[in-house]
């Protein structure tokens, strides 16, 4: 470990290394002209020494990885017209002679000559991907401590925001509360943009904009998560306002409920990863199936746009190789439907919007519920509802033209 300038200036003949492993390269940096060695200058050192050339390309060695990592000879012609669709997409990569070969694999048996031979190149960031994701799969129990206590201040905020939740709250009311109880105990940021939604705008997956001034007896869809001393959670609740969900609502949400119960009872050491969705999507086909919001299982995508879970640490979706779970291992499981405005099913459905995200740790023959404290049976929801908040009591002077405050 050295200081920037001590670090630039150090002599590194990388001629002596038959590899050199390194993550992909940040682009379009600053340069400040008063240091010399900001990272800017480090980046560009590195390029220097180890000879790495001009048109080195991040887009390519992104794909490079995907491949190492992702691609298995069961999914291996859905990769193959995968990158051949970003080929033609990006000018940047049709003309890279290992993307092309990679693209004109007949059949599985080429896969493994063709992984390692990526693995054997010089400079190689799929390599450093696939061992730094492997390092972070697997949860120390340093780790551990931290995971839990972010994941707890976010469930028991989630918990206190549907006991307080109003229909004359605001979605930024209800943002500002659960981040108003991370602080309080102690996590220093989001773990990602508070997502806030009431009726329609529950639909919008990554919506952020928590806009909304007046929730009113909807349901909301709540995806906020804490972070604690760098390690994040990622919590979901759809909580309905009035107390009490609709018939309607109550179908969807147990639908969602029920597959994510399916999916638990996958979550142990072995399993595939895509099996997890593929649980998903048939449990949620069915139940769209039956309640004939879609006519055929395979529309099930138009309703649950999104994959089923993915990894928790560092990062909200934290890096992994994707394989088999492996015991303690974190990862999300986060089913949902969403049926906006103008849907093609029957109008009674629409604005309907459930996600249930819950974190779970892997084990040898189950898993462990880590955000346990966030009620998640559409009964428990609603007995939470019912009771009473602290939250309620904060009350403010009025700002109202003509009252005076003080």
């Amino acid at each position: 470990v050295y200081n920037g300038n001590s670090f630039n200036n150090y002599p590194v003949d990388f001629s002596k290394f038959d590899k050199i492993i390194f993550d992909r390269l940040p682009e379009d940096l600053p340069d400040d002209p008063n240091d010399n060695a900001d990272l800017f200058d480090l980046v560009n050192s590195f390029r220097q020494k180890a000879s790495v050339p001009a048109n080195f390309n991040n887009e390519i060695n992104d794909l490079f990885g995907f491949i190492s990592q992702r691609v298995t000879p069961k999914n291996l012609p859905e990769e193959i017209a995968y990158v051949k669709e970003r080929i033609n997409k990006d000018k940047k990569i049709e003309n890279d002679t290992l993307i092309n070969e990679f693209a004109g694999l007949r059949d599985s048996s080429d896969l493994k000559a063709f992984v390692q031979k990526l693995r054997l190149r010089k400079l190689n960031t799929a390599l450093y991907s696939s061992l730094v994701c492997s390092l972070r799969e697997i949860k120390t129990p340093e780790e551990m401590n931290l995971l839990r206590k972010s994941i707890e201040i976010s469930s028991i905020a989630h918990a206190e925001v549907m006991k307080a939740i109003r229909p004359e709250m605001s979605e930024l009311e209800l943002q500002g509360m659960h981040e108003y109880i991370h602080k309080k105990y102690g996590a220093e940021w989001v773990g990602y943009p508070s997502i806030v939604g009431a009726g329609n705008n529950g639909c919008i997956l990554h919506y952020e904009e928590n806009t909304r001034t007046r929730v009113g007896t909807d349901m909301v869809l709540m995806d906020v998560g804490a972070e604690y001393h760098g390690y994040s959670a990622d919590v979901t609740r759809t909580v309905p306002v009035s107390g009490k969900f609709t018939p309607r609502q109550k179908q969807i949400y147990d639908l969602v409920y029920q597959a994510q119960e399916a999916v638990f009872k996958l979550c142990r050491e072995g399993t595939p990863f895509n099996q997890l969705n593929a649980k998903a999507k048939e449990v949620l086909a069915d139940g769209l199936l039956t309640l004939g919001i879609i006519q055929d299982k395979k529309d099930v995508g138009i309703y649950y746009p999104h994959g089923c879970s993915h990894h928790l640490g560092l990062d909200v979706h934290d890096k992994s190789n994707y394989g088999d779970l492996k015991e303690n291992m974190v990862i999300t499981v986060e089913p949902g439907i969403y049926i906006p405005q103008n849907s093609s099913c029957d109008k009674k459905w629409w604005g309907i919007a459930v996600r249930i995200e819950d974190d779970v740790k892997i084990g040898k023959d189950s898993c462990e519920l880590l955000s346990w404290a966030a009620p998640r049976k559409s009964e428990d929801v609603e007995r939470k509802v019912a009771e009473k908040s602290i939250l309620n009591e904060f009350d403010l002077p009025d700002l109202r033209p003509g009252k005076k405050a003080f």
